[in-house]
C-alpha cells in the first residue's frame, strides 16, 4: 500500500527538482567582449588566440635588425587600428616586442621593449591607455621561426598586440 505524498510535500519536491534541473542546463560560455567589440576585432584581423585576441602584425611590424623606429604609413595603420577599438570600448592592451637572436640578451631585451613603445606611441595617441606592465619587451625568449636562417630572423623581429576583456 503507498501513500501519496502530501500536496505541500510534493510541490516542494518538485521546485526542487525544476530548481536542480535548471542548474544544470548548459550556458555558453561568456568571451568577455560584446558582438560588437568582438566584430571591430576581426576586421582589423585580430584572432583569438589562447592568450587573449591577438594581432601579430608579421606583414606590417616587421622590424630590420637593430632598429625600433616605425615608417609614418605604419604609424598612421596602428593609430587607425587602436581608434576603432576606441571607439567599440576597447581601450586597452598588452604590446609585446620581440627580437632575434643576433645580440646579447640584454642588448635584446632593451630592443624589444623600445619596439613594442614604438607601435604604443600610435595607439596611445588614438585614445589607448596602458600601464608600464603592459608595453613589454620580450628579447629574443619567444622566436617564432628558427634564428637559423635570414627569413626566421625577419619573422622574430615582431611586435604583438594581445587585447583581453578587462
Amino acid at each position: 500500500m503507498t501513500h501519496p505524498l502530501p500536496r505541500s510535500l510534493r510541490l516542494i519536491f518538485l521546485s526542487a527538482f525544476a530548481a536542480l534541473l535548471a542548474a544544470c542546463q548548459t550556458v555558453p560560455p561568456q568571451t568577455g567582449f560584446s558582438a560588437a567589440q568582438v566584430s571591430a576585432l576581426q576586421s582589423q584581423g585580430f584572432v583569438e588566440t589562447g592568450l587573449g585576441w591577438e594581432l601579430s602584425m608579421p606583414e606590417r611590424l616587421l622590424f630590420p635588425s637593430n632598429e625600433s623606429g616605425l615608417p609614418g604609413e605604419q604609424q598612421q595603420r596602428i593609430g587607425d587600428i587602436a581608434a576603432k577599438l576606441v571607439a567599440v570600448g576597447i581601450v586597452t592592451a598588452r604590446v609585446e616586442g620581440h627580437t632575434d637572436s643576433t645580440g646579447t640578451a640584454a642588448y635584446n631585451l632593451t630592443l624589444s621593449q623600445a619596439r613594442a613603445q614604438a607601435v604604443a606611441a600610435p595607439m596611445q595617441a588614438s585614445g589607448m591607455q596602458f600601464t608600464a606592465d603592459q608595453i613589454v619587451g620580450r628579447g629574443e625568449t619567444l622566436p617564432l621561426s628558427s634564428n637559423k636562417t635570414a627569413e626566421g630572423r625577419q619573422d622574430n623581429r615582431r611586435v604583438v598586440v594581445i587585447v583581453t576583456p578587462q
